[in-house]
Order: C-alpha cells, then sequence, then structure tokens
C-alpha cells in the first residue's frame, strides 16, 4: 500500500486537468465531425443515370468526367475542410488524456496488467490526429492537380485523387481508428472489472469504440458523451461520489445484481442426475368421527 501512496497522489493532482481535456475532447470530436458533415451534405453527387451516361451512348468513358464537380467542390471548400479535419485532429490529442489516466490507473489495480492497453491509450489517438488532416490535405492537393490539368477524363482523375501517397495516409487513418477502437473497448473494460467506472460508463465506453468500427452515424455523438460523461465523473458532478476503487490502490469489483444472486445461490441439477422423489407428507392422525359418538350414545 505504501507504493501506491505516490501514485494515488498523482492521480488526484492530475483529476481536474484530466476532466478539462476529456470534456473538450467530447466537444472538438463532435464539433469537427459536425462541422465536416455540414460541408459534405453540400458535395454534388454522381448519380446512377449520371454514371451510365456514357456507356448508354456506346462510350468507353465521358469525355468530362461527372467527378469534375466533386473536384471543384473540395477546392472550393479547402479551408473549411482542413479546419475541420484539424478540429478534430485536435480532439483526438485531448482525447489520449482520459485515456491514459484511465489506463494508468487500471494497471495500478489490475491483478493482471497489460502493456498493450497503456500503448493503445497513449499512441493511437495521436496517430489518428497527425494523419488525419495529412489525408485531406492530400485530397485537396489532388484535387487541385486534376483541375490545373487539361484532361477532364476518369484517368485524369484517378491519376490525380490516387498514388501511393494518399493510398497509405488513407490505410494509416484506418489503423489508427481500429486502434482508437482497441484502446476504447479494452479500457472501458478493464476498467469496469476493477470497480473505477461503473457498469454503465463501461459498456458505454465499449459501444464507443464498437461505433469506432461501425459507425451508425457520420457523428461521434456516443464517444463524444462518454468523454464528456467521464469529466464530470472525476470532478464529481452534482455532488456523486467517484468509485471506491479510486480512493484505494485495489480492486474493488462492482457487486453482482440481485438476480444474479438468486441465479447463483440455486443449484441446477446435472444433466445425468435424476431430480429426487416427491417426499409425501405423513397424514395426521384422526379423531373419533361424530356418527361413531352417536351410535355409541345410542347404545347405551
Amino acid at each position: 500500500m505504501g507504493d501506491a501512496e505516490p501514485q494515488l497522489a498523482v492521480e488526484r493532482d492530475q483529476r481536474a486537468r484530466v476532466a478539462a481535456f476529456s470534456v473538450s475532447a467530447g466537444l472538438l470530436l463532435f464539433a469537427g465531425s459536425l462541422w465536416s458533415a455540414l460541408i459534405e451534405a453540400k458535395n454534388p453527387t454522381v448519380g446512377l443515370l449520371q454514371g451510365l451516361a456514357p456507356a448508354l451512348h456506346g462510350a468507353a468513358s465521358a469525355t468530362i468526367d461527372p467527378r469534375t464537380l466533386q473536384e471543384q467542390f473540395m477546392t472550393n471548400h479547402q479551408v473549411t475542410l482542413i479546419l475541420a479535419a484539424l478540429l478534430s485532429a485536435v480532439g483526438a490529442v485531448a482525447m489520449s488524456f482520459p485515456l491514459r489516466y484511465l489506463a494508468a490507473a487500471e494497471r495500478l489495480r489490475s491483478p493482471a496488467p497489460s502493456p498493450i492497453v497503456g500503448y493503445l491509450a497513449r499512441y493511437a489517438p495521436i496517430v489518428m490526429a497527425v494523419f488525419l488532416p495529412a489525408y485531406e490535405l492530400s485530397l485537396v492537393i489532388g484535387a487541385h492537380s486534376y483541375l490545373s490539368g487539361s484532361a477532364r477524363t476518369a484517368a485524369a482523375i484517378t491519376a490525380s485523387t490516387g498514388g501511393p501517397v494518399r493510398f497509405g495516409f488513407a490505410i494509416i487513418v484506418t489503423l489508427a481508428e481500429l486502434a482508437v477502437a482497441g484502446a476504447f473497448v479494452m479500457v472501458g473494460l478493464r476498467s469496469m472489472r476493477v470497480g473505477l467506472l461503473t457498469r454503465m460508463m463501461g459498456i458505454v465506453a465499449i459501444l464507443s469504440g464498437v461505433l469506432f468500427l461501425v459507425p451508425l452515424t457520420p457523428l461521434p455523438v456516443v464517444q463524444a458523451l462518454w468523454l464528456i460523461f467521464f469529466g464530470a465523473t472525476l470532478q464529481q458532478f452534482g455532488g456523486r461520489p467517484l468509485p471506491e476503487a479510486w480512493t484505494v490502490a485495489e480492486a474493488r469489483p462492482w457487486p453482482p445484481s440481485q438476480s444474479t444472486r438468486g441465479q447463483r445461490r440455486q443449484p441446477r441439477p446435472s444433466r445425468g442426475s435424476r431430480a429426487p422423489a416427491a417426499v409425501p407428507e405423513p397424514a395426521l392422525p384422526r379423531g373419533p368421527s361424530p356418527s361413531a359418538s352417536k351410535k355409541r350414545k345410542r347404545r347405551r
């Protein structure tokens, strides 16, 4: 316990700062994604008939590729698109602070700590913050390269917007999102097991990681809410105390629910064993019936 006292003191000193970073990360992530979604909503799309028009006229490809409008839209909104990506990147950097803080606290209290959780919490958000704006910038540069040339064919737009550099950026961003999802799932699950997070907060953290992999909406609503609520939890917003595991240097798992306790207390018979036969209750001795007493009186 004496070796853990310095770590507990560090956690108390960093709690207010981590809470501020957590709330800021949630707001910045949501604001950057919302800004980018509002811009992309105005992006002209290529319809099915528009894409099939060259084949319907017997041409191998269109004289002017219909995706030209999309590249013009990107160059016209290049500043706002890059700023929105930078805003999300700053939110990702701020997100690393609560994840690292929670991973370090879990490692102190876990009977079997895992170094992978700390690495994911530390480096995954930083990698995503670096390569997300870089990928957006590469798309803008490709759009400028395409529009500055004379050709407007599909081959020209593929050559301008493709390439190994942009493909590498896309792969790194995808891997970084996978790592961030793994950090949310592992940190949330392990912290819930040692009692640092309530069951609700742990489940929402796991759900946030899954939504990084399968985004049901274009906005990170669940991830932003978890970050904001975690910051409010550290600050004991609303007078709610911290879980007991934050005050000691050992795991304090949450007790099972009442339904789980009832199921554990009732032993389940095995498949091969038979249920014991019901033992009939012993019959109570019967007293003399009123008719028998009447017959005795008559005989007398």
